[in-house]
C-alpha cells in the first residue's frame, strides 16, 4: 500500500477521515500518512495513522519567542489540569502541541464525538487568560 495515496482510494484508512473533515468544512493536505486538515473558525487539525492502532489528532501553536520556558511549563500544567480530552505538552521549540487519540479503525459517530470533544477543550484553551499572552 506504500504506492497507494490517500486521494488515490477509498481503501486507504486515513481517506475516511479525509472525508470526514472535509464534510465539516475542512481544506485537506494530505501526504501518505498524515491529514492537515485547516478551518477558519476551528482549530487546525493533523491526523497521523498510527498503523495497528488508530489515529493521533494534534493542534500546534506557536508560542511567543521571548516567553520563559518556566512560565510555559506552568501554562501547559494548568492547561492538562482543565483538558478532559487532550494532553498540552511543549516541544523542542517550544511550539504548543495539543493531543488526543483515537483508537481503532474509521468510524463515523466515534470521529464525530472525537471532533466535538476537541472543540470543547479547544474552548476551554482559548479561555484561558494567558493563551493570547503566550501564543503568536
Amino acid at each position: 500500500m506504500q504506492d497507494l495515496g490517500i486521494s488515490d482510494a477509498v481503501a486507504h484508512p486515513l481517506a475516511y477521515y479525509r472525508n470526514h473533515l472535509e464534510f465539516n468544512g475542512y481544506q485537506v493536505e494530505e501526504d501518505d500518512d498524515t491529514i492537515l486538515g485547516r478551518h477558519a473558525r476551528k482549530a487546525n487539525l493533523i491526523i497521523r495513522q498510527i498503523l495497528g492502532r488508530g489515529v493521533l489528532v494534534s493542534t500546534i501553536y506557536g508560542v511567543e519567542p521571548e516567553t520563559k520556558r518556566i512560565h510555559l511549563l506552568e501554562y501547559v500544567n494548568d492547561l492538562n489540569t482543565v483538558f478532559l480530552f487532550m494532553k498540552a505538552y511543549l516541544g523542542q521549540d517550544n511550539d504548543l502541541f495539543l493531543e488526543t487519540f483515537l483508537e481503532g479503525d474509521y468510524d463515523r459517530t466515534n470521529f464525530s464525538i472525537l471532533l466535538e470533544n476537541i472543540e470543547y477543550d479547544i474552548a476551554t484553551f482559548y479561555k484561558n487568560e494567558m493563551t493570547k499572552e503566550y501564543l503568536q
